[in-house]
């Protein structure tokens, strides 16, 4: 019998890439095409974590805009700005190379498309870094449902009681619990540790060495 896998799931935005200030100025020179006053950092990054649709129906939530026409602009305003100034967060790589070393196959799974998940790893270098990398539209589902991390279980041969989905959303955590997985929230991303109240996780990180520690039994 084939041996079973060991998986290590990320979020991307808010857990493993700090992305926030590209989204909130990509947001805010579309809003500017409109006419349209800019939002807080804060507003702008509870929009993020359902996926690209939403987050720009939030974003227009007080004008008539044409919303299809809005997401048109949010992408190419998004993809002048896509790493500008986004950067993995201190510590997320080392803990990612911890991860393969002892054997885990290591993943994204965003709910921002898989090419600008994809596009925003390699712009940063870090492409090789993963087995995989799937976005909101790789299955007919996205994440909190748990289609997409049953997907990636079955492809890579991954064992449930030894696999993680690791996010700073409750999409994130609800995802890795209905699909029966172990699941650590972070707190260190866009939502805090308010919005992750909402849902347990199994575990809590504060920082990506405490994921690591967390995953590798260590603490």
């Amino acid at each position: 019998m084939k041996e079973l896998n060991k998986l290590a799931i990320f979020d991307l935005d808010g857990t493993l890439v700090d992305s926030l200030d590209d989204l909130v100025l990509s947001a805010n020179e579309t809003r500017k095409l409109y006419k349209l006053p800019p939002l807080s950092k804060d507003t702008i990054s509870s929009f993020v974590g359902d996926g690209l649709v939403l987050f720009v129906e939030r974003l227009f939530q007080d004008s008539k805009v044409d919303i299809e026409d809005a997401i048109s602009n949010f992408k190419k305003k998004y993809f002048i700005h896509l790493t500008d100034n986004t950067r993995f967060y201190e510590g997320t790589i080392e803990c990612i190379k911890k991860l393969k070393d002892a054997n885990f196959v290591v993943g994204i799974l965003s709910n921002k498309t898989e090419r600008l998940s994809k596009l925003v790893v390699e712009q940063l270098g870090q492409k090789e870094l993963f087995d995989f990398i799937y976005g909101g539209d790789s299955f007919p589902e996205k994440k909190p449902s748990p289609l997409p991390i049953l997907k990636i279980l079955k492809k890579f041969n991954g064992d449930k009681e030894s696999s993680f989905m690791i996010g700073d959303s409750c999409n994130d955590i609800l995802s890795g619990q209905k699909a029966g997985i172990k699941t650590i929230a972070v707190t260190y991303g866009f939502n805090g540790v308010k919005h992750l109240k909402k849902c347990t996780a199994d575990f809590v990180a504060h920082n990506p060495e405490k994921i690591c520690n967390l995953i590798l039994n260590k603490e």
